[in-house]
């Protein structure tokens, strides 16, 4: 094992920082910060331009962990750039030994000083060179099971479209109906525990963001949470009501009970589906309308109110049921990638066990 202090130095200052307000969608350098995407931005200044790569970076208060090995700019804040002290060093090795290191979360403070904590094993330079090709591969399948679920986002929203045309102009001219017309918040709560300890519970961490997939949520007794929470069926929509997660709305198969930070909500079914709805209010259509009310605190909740003060362009039942069977064969096919992005998952974590616990 080598000490963290032994194997990395912080050379930050040897990199040039961009502030935020100057990146560009397109460039001919990358700007790499602590965020989640890969790259932030880019710049056409080669000033100070960072080229003694590879290299990689730590997001301080993220404990992103980045491996790059391209000529670069720093993110303006929280950006720490690292450099190995040990001879022929395998940056992509160190990268994937950083990547296991166990390093609290403190929230948004700073994180490096436990990163200086962490002892990287340095096994022989041929033994680090086959963990990297066997973590690689493992990695590429995984993007490339990322990428086919993304695709299919995207299908799912291209064939909305397609079907209901541009909702903010209502360029297919449906009718426009209010809410109360075809659905409505079914505000059933319970403080019965006991009755409902096995029962799934949802919380907002519990949707994905983009596709309302329920992912890791515990039963309402394993939750331990007690305080009001919602009813919910398979009969519902549960949307949440809480900023930033309001475009998250879920179509759940079975019965539990959602947090009240969430809204289940019910449609007609004479005049909506719940995939129609559902997929209406994870678009940027519904999002403009409900973020106009959503900033007056820190931690803001839309209300009842204004969910009922939503309108939109409502097609015929019949053609949404058609655009609810093209739905639901996409979900078939995300279940699919889905399972086989869970089990290469799980094999990467025990690789990485194997190499670095």
């Amino acid at each position: 094992m080598a000490r963290f202090v032994d194997t990395l130095e912080d050379v930050t200052k040897e990199g040039r920082k961009i502030p935020k307000e100057n990146y560009l969608a397109n460039g001919l350098y990358p700007i790499i910060d602590q965020g989640q995407e890969y790259i932030a931005g880019y710049s056409n200044d080669a000033d100070g331009l960072y080229r003694n790569v590879p290299a990689i970076i730590f997001g301080d208060h993220t404990r992103i962990i980045k491996y790059v090995d391209m000529p670069l700019f720093l993110g303006a804040d929280g950006v720490k750039l690292l450099r190995a002290k040990i001879p022929n060093p395998n940056y992509k090795y160190l990268y994937y030994a950083l990547s296991y290191a166990k390093i609290p979360d403190t929230g948004y403070n700073r994180h490096f000083k436990w990163l200086k904590e962490v002892e990287i094993p340095l096994p022989p330079e041929a033994k680090q060179a086959q963990i990297v090709r066997t973590l690689d591969k493992v990695s590429e399948l995984i993007a490339l099971r990322n990428q086919q679920l993304a695709k299919l986002d995207e299908l799912v929203k291209a064939r909305f479209v397609e079907m209901f045309g541009d909702f903010k102009s209502n360029s297919l001219h449906w009718p426009i109906e209010a809410f109360p017309a075809f659905a409505k918040i079914d505000g059933k709560m319970t403080t019965d525990y006991v009755k409902y300890a096995d029962y799934p519970h949802i919380g907002i961490d519990s949707i994905e963001r983009e596709t309302g997939e329920l992912r890791g949520y515990r039963t309402v007794k394993q939750d331990g949470v007690i305080s009001g929470k919602y009813i919910f069926t398979p009969e519902h929509i549960i949307y949440s009501k809480i900023r930033p997660n309001l475009n998250k709305v879920a179509l759940p198969t079975f019965s539990g009970l959602c947090s009240a930070d969430a809204y289940p909500i019910l449609v007609n079914k004479e005049k909506c589906t719940r995939v129609f709805l559902a997929v209406t209010m994870r678009s940027s259509f519904f999002l403009e309308y409900i973020l106009q009310f959503s900033a007056r605190t820190n931690l803001p909740k839309v209300n009842r109110e204004e969910i009922m003060g939503f309108k939109m362009p409502l097609p015929p039942l019949d053609l949404q049921k058609k655009y609810e069977v093209y739905y639901e064969q996409v979900e078939k096919c995300r279940l699919t990638v889905q399972q086989g992005l869970d089990k290469l998952e799980v094999l990467k974590k025990a690789l990485m066990q194997e190499y670095f616990g």
